[in-house]
């Protein structure tokens, strides 16, 4: 990630914005550094945070990993998902249709399968499921469209930061 922010040819960010007077140890202007970045999107951490190899005089040696985190904690630490709850219903139903087809024909679990076999599957589960919403069957080919796309993409909606660049 810190490669991109000092690759040759790309201008060297600079912290701006009224959120700078907040962050103790930052001026406006100053030059965002990849430890800096690496701390505060990858870590969820204060930009300055101290690193246990940062004080070499051992002033942070009796320090834990959780206290040196907690001494630079901004706010909540960021959510991390493990796959099951990222899963939705419907995506694991289509892969146990996947499979159970293709055992049924003798091939293995991850076979490929036309891409009209695999529509067809799809809109039956969400068929499925979506008679189990609202209780009655879909009116046209756009519900279950939109049952398909609201039950494919990740549940999750984390995210870490936001970045900006501005370029003419």
């Amino acid at each position: 990630m810190a490669g991109y922010y000092t690759a040759k040819g790309e201008t060297p960010g600079q912290w701006i914005g009224s959120g700078v007077a907040g962050i103790e140890g930052l001026d406006q202007g100053d030059e965002v550094t990849a430890e800096q970045m690496a701390r505060l999107f990858g870590a969820g951490l204060h930009p300055l945070a101290p690193n246990q190899g940062d004080y070499p005089d051992g002033q942070l040696a009796g320090l834990s990993a959780q206290d040196l985190a907690d001494v630079g904690q901004l706010g909540r630490p960021y959510k991390v998902y493990n796959a099951a709850e990222d899963v939705s219903e419907f995506r694991v139903l289509v892969a146990r249709a996947f499979e159970e087809y293709n055992e049924a024909r003798g091939l293995p679990g991850d076979y490929a399968i036309s891409v009209s076999e695999r529509a067809r599957m799809r809109t039956e589960i969400a068929t499925i499921l979506f008679v189990n919403e609202f209780g009655r069957e879909p009116a046209d080919a756009r519900e279950i469209a939109a049952t398909i796309a609201k039950n494919s993409r990740p549940r999750t909606t984390a995210v870490a930061g936001f970045d900006l660049t501005f370029s003419p």
